[in-house]
């Protein structure tokens, strides 16, 4: 029995000669043909104006995108639980979010830890933000969540690192993949 198809161009019903076929004629096929050349041109010419676009940007620029895509993974990491450092739990009525993603060591001080997952938490701006990431509380909080032993290793850590564009590229690529799991799992935004 043969399915009654909807032509991709023009909308009529036609009965398909041919297993694949989406549309109803010659005229609809050679209108379809260019459009879809014409698809794969505009995609092509994207891809061509996205690399000559990241050819441009600089270190700074890769590491605020990474730093972007790593703050919005431990926000979505920690929904749900409450600030790290006052234990104010996070509330929706607030226009851009209520939390942050706070830093045991900031990242002026320690710019080697700002992706390291256990330097981090959800933190409330009002701590992140008025009460300079409020350290004593947030220490309190970070011995709760990981352990002295743990926090005293951050605080300990000072061997220097580089971060190169490549593995700015990665940091960007993983915990953006991360983030959206934890959205879709969570049911955020």
């Amino acid at each position: 029995m043969v399915r009654v198809k909807s032509c991709k161009v023009c909308d009529t019903q036609f009965t398909p000669t041919m297993p694949m076929q989406v549309v109803c004629g010659r005229q609809c096929a050679i209108k379809y043909s260019s459009k879809a050349s014409t698809q794969r041109k505009q995609k092509a010419l994207k891809q061509a104006d996205r690399k000559r676009r990241d050819a441009l940007k600089t270190w700074r620029d890769w590491t605020k995108e990474a730093q972007k895509e790593f703050n919005a993974y431990i926000r979505a990491r920690d929904y749900g639980r409450p600030c790290i450092s006052c234990g104010a739990m996070q509330q929706e009525r607030f226009t851009g979010g209520h939390f942050d993603c706070g830093h045991y060591r900031s990242t002026g001080a320690a710019a080697h830890l700002r992706f390291n997952t256990l330097n981090t938490a959800g933190q409330c701006k009002r701590c992140n933000r008025q009460l300079s990431g409020n350290a004593v509380a947030y220490r309190v909080g970070l011995i709760a969540r990981i352990g002295a032993e743990r926090v005293e290793r951050l605080e300990h850590d000072n061997a220097p690192r580089t971060f190169e564009i490549d593995y700015l590229k990665r940091v960007k690529m993983l915990f953006s993949r991360r983030a959206r799991y934890y959205k879709k799992r969570r049911g955020i935004e």
